[in-house]
């Protein structure tokens, strides 16, 4: 299956920089466009995704998290969160008004589905955690299970604020994206019910040059054509 409007050579060429200072050949960006094209959704390796990982990386870092394998896990699960969204249709991915709640619960099943398919692979167990986990909340009201607090693995947490910060700073198909100083102050304003207090503490506390792009050294706003 081939999406059309996805430059995957410019996002792959992106990918493998990231994986320069981790030991193993399994962590390589080669093998997460692998996975992606056996799951017929090479396109899906986009920007965003890169971003998110780049990301949730410098805030491990921020946070004196100096595990490799730790590292690795929330680099891959960030690169692959959204590989679940191969069962949801096109046309509610890129819907621009409101889901439906049935579309709503459609999308919903995105974290499970890609939980599943990674986690065969026994060197992404540890990403398929993330993948399973990156739509909870610190206060209990995300999905797919509801966990609070410290029950949400540490890397899903990480992984969810710097995806927040790139979904906002990003364009969407209804609205431009957002200026860093808006995302950074709605990140504080959320900090103990979206996020992980901790996680934001780091984040505030790091100077804003670790947030730049790992494409261009901005931060540019970028399109993205998923709107949910």
């Amino acid at each position: 299956m081939k999406k059309e409007g996805r430059n995957t050579q410019e996002v792959g060429g992106g990918v493998r920089p990231l994986f320069s200072e981790l030991p193993t050949t399994e962590a390589r960006g080669e093998d997460i466009l692998l996975i992606y094209e056996k799951a017929g959704m090479s396109w899906a390796v986009n920007e965003h995704s890169v971003a998110v990982a780049f990301h949730a990386r410098a805030l491990a870092k921020a946070m004196a998290v100096q595990e490799t394998a730790f590292l690795r896990d929330l680099e891959m699960g960030a690169l692959l969160h959204d590989i679940g969204k191969i069962g949801v249709p096109a046309r509610i991915l890129s819907k621009c008004g409101p889901l439906t709640p049935a579309e709503r619960n459609i999308v919903r099943e995105h974290p499970v589905a890609g939980y599943i398919l990674i986690s065969h692979f026994e060197h992404l167990r540890g990403a398929a955690r993330v993948v399973l986990h990156h739509h909870e909340r610190f206060d209990g009201r995300g999905y797919p299970f509801g966990l609070s607090g410290n029950a949400i693995p540490l890397s899903a947490r990480i992984f969810a604020l710097a995806d927040a910060l790139d979904a906002m700073t990003s364009d969407r198909p209804y609205r431009r994206g957002r200026s860093f100083a808006f995302a950074r102050g709605e990140i504080a304003r959320c900090r103990g019910t979206q996020f992980d207090p901790d996680v934001v503490d780091a984040f505030l506390g790091a100077p804003a040059v670790v947030w730049t792009s790992p494409f261009d050294g901005a931060r540019p706003a970028r399109s993205s054509r998923w709107v949910h």
